[in-house]
């Protein structure tokens, strides 16, 4: 086990990450342990299915934008301004893009993209996200984004550690080394450092009980989020 999957095994069981995915650890297997990801770790998903994950996340990337660059503003100091600003350069200037290119290699023309309606999972998703935003300071903003950023890389570990897994000729490695890479476990690290801090200084300990209800919805979200490619191929 490399030093980064073993830093990232260790934050992600620490501090107020760590008591949160304890306090709905049911609900947080659901969504790190989905159906989805199961048969894409054998190499068994349906292709339609995953084409149309592939476009509800790129619409679902650009509400996350929205909501990070509501944290610029939302934010009360320069370095959280810089930090929220940057991650916003990054998704807007490299992971878009990536993601439409990552789209066009499994066939979806660019017309597709564009033009792909949202469903009505993605649209509970967006909306909760958009208006429990509004509402809340940053530590509410950012406790809605974590199930995303850090499950997204705990899927990818459990992927590669898990002896099931198919790693010859899946056609879905690609993404399996995406979110099982250091690059992106460093993401999630940086992440999750930031999300300490954030939770120090906007008081998390007397509002635990809200803020586990707004990341527990989160969860649940995500976990439907998986099912978006089904229910459009049924």
């Amino acid at each position: 086990m490399s030093i980064v999957i073993k830093n990232t095994r260790s934050m992600l069981n620490k501090g107020l990450i760590g008591r949160l995915r304890r306090d709905c650890q049911v609900d947080w297997r659901q969504f790190t342990y989905h159906r989805f990801v199961k048969e894409l770790a054998l190499g068994t998903l349906p292709k339609e299915e995953f084409q149309q994950f592939l476009l509800q996340d790129y619409l679902y990337l650009l509400d996350f934008c929205r909501v990070e660059a509501l944290a610029v503003f939302k934010s009360r100091s320069f370095e959280e301004m810089q930090y929220f600003s940057s991650v916003l350069h990054d998704l807007l200037n490299i992971e878009l893009p990536l993601h439409i290119s990552y789209c066009h290699e499994w066939g979806i023309q660019k017309d597709a993209i564009e033009n792909i309606p949202k469903t009505l999972e993605l649209l509970a998703y967006s909306q909760y996200l958009l208006s429990k935003a509004m509402q809340g300071d940053l530590l509410d903003l950012i406790v809605l984004l974590m199930p995303c950023v850090i499950g997204y890389g705990e899927v990818g570990l459990n992927i590669i550690s898990d002896s099931a897994t198919n790693m010859h000729n899946n056609p879905y490695q690609s993404w399996i080394n995406m979110y099982s890479s250091e690059e992106y476990l460093g993401i999630m690290q940086k992440t999750m450092s930031f999300f300490e801090i954030i939770s120090t200084k906007y008081g998390a300990e007397q509002r635990y009980q809200h803020l586990l209800e707004q990341f527990q919805t989160s969860v649940k979200l995500e976990t439907l989020f998986w099912g978006v490619g089904q229910a459009i191929c049924l």
